[in-house]
């Protein structure tokens, strides 16, 4: 009687397999941060004083220069009063002294007044035009004091918080309404260092906020910050949200999605090719063509970067290996293999090769 146990003449064990691919490594890569406002400010007045008015409370929307809050300005008011009074006198006055000069100019051509007395008058205009520049001067101050005691929007946004009411005394360096800006969100990411110079300004972003369900927003990378925080082996990647629909708000999660390409084309093969060893390290199965029809055959491998169900192959295949993806997981060296049917669907379409290898193995389609 004879026995058969022979890997050589056991039944072909059916496998599938892809091809080796050189390309450029493509991967997504997630980041996770909050959103955030460009301006945040506690607006304080520049003057102190009694608050007579507030036209504002939160969640209200206001335009850049647009009032938040009035103190009383009646005392403001009277001092601007008495100097406009005192500047009409002062130039009362210097038009008086002009007048003067003038009237000495024509006495001293006729020798009837002395040299000093000319001098004296011109000197008085000098004083009196002095002193209607300093009430002026005065005048101006006041107006803008005046005008402080209005606190006005410095940009446009969103009432925070209204921090205080009528009738309350306010120095400068009291908060009295919280503002942000809204119509442009920002979302600071710190990316791995790796991927510094992979990201870079201008490059297009999908951003998900969390509270839009899924939604995806478009944007773009303002700005990388070529600073890496050495603790935490990362970088600073800034991007601006649109926010002209006010669908978002500040503090809220997002995750941005960087499409990556390298410049270099690499070795690619799925993941579900690779078996891993007990002892460490990674092997997979090829399929080789011989006079007795197909093989698998071993290969070490050396891996890089994993992405999307994709890895790296630093080292042991080439471009064009046919790898197997499906039933290496008891294979032994040289067992003899077919092909199975590629899966129906866009997946993965059969190919001259499939057809050319099922035919070597003996099998038709």
């Amino acid at each position: 009687m004879l026995f058969v146990g022979s890997t050589a003449l056991a039944a072909p064990t059916m496998v599938e397999t892809v091809d080796v691919e050189q390309q450029r490594w493509r991967q997504t890569l997630p980041l996770y941060g909050t959103l955030t406002s460009p301006r945040d400010a506690e607006l304080t007045p520049r003057v102190a004083g009694l608050v007579e008015r507030v036209d504002v409370d939160a969640g209200d929307r206001v335009d850049a220069g647009e009032t938040l809050i009035t103190l009383d300005r009646s005392l403001a008011r009277l001092t601007l009063n008495t100097l406009e009074a005192s500047v009409a006198e002062a130039r009362a006055q210097l038009a008086e002294a002009e007048r003067l000069a003038s009237e000495a100019e024509r006495l001293a051509a006729r020798s009837a007044i002395s040299q000093t007395e000319l001098a004296s008058r011109r000197s008085e205009v000098d004083v009196q035009a002095a002193a209607l520049d300093r009430l002026r001067a005065e005048a101006a101050r006041q107006r803008e004091v005046l005008d402080r005691h209005e606190i006005v929007a410095p940009f446009a946004g969103t009432v925070r918080e209204r921090l205080v009411e009528p009738g309350e005394y306010v120095a400068e360096s009291t908060p009295v309404v919280g503002l942000v800006a809204t119509e442009r969100l920002r979302m600071d990411v710190a990316a791995p260092q790796q991927y510094f110079s992979a990201i870079e300004a201008g490059m297009p972003v999908r951003i998900q906020p969390e509270a839009l369900h899924g939604e995806t927003l478009e944007a773009k990378v303002d700005v990388k910050v070529a600073a890496s925080d050495a603790l935490a082996r990362t970088f600073l990647a800034r991007i601006f949200v649109d926010n002209a629909a006010g669908r978002l708000t500040p503090g809220m999660s997002a995750k941005v999605l960087f499409e990556i390409t390298s410049p270099e084309e690499v070795l690619v093969i799925p993941r579900d090719a690779l078996v891993r060893e007990p002892r460490g390290g990674t092997r997979v199965w090829i399929v080789e063509s011989g006079d007795e029809g197909l093989r698998a055959v071993e290969r070490q491998v050396s891996l890089g970067r994993s992405a999307d169900n994709r890895v790296e192959v630093l080292s042991g295949l080439s471009a064009g290996d046919r790898v197997i993806v499906r039933g290496n997981e008891s294979l032994s060296r040289g067992q003899r293999v077919r092909l199975a049917e590629p899966r129906a669907g866009p997946d993965r379409p059969a190919t001259a090769t499939d057809r050319s290898l099922r035919l070597s193995d003996g099998t038709s389609g």
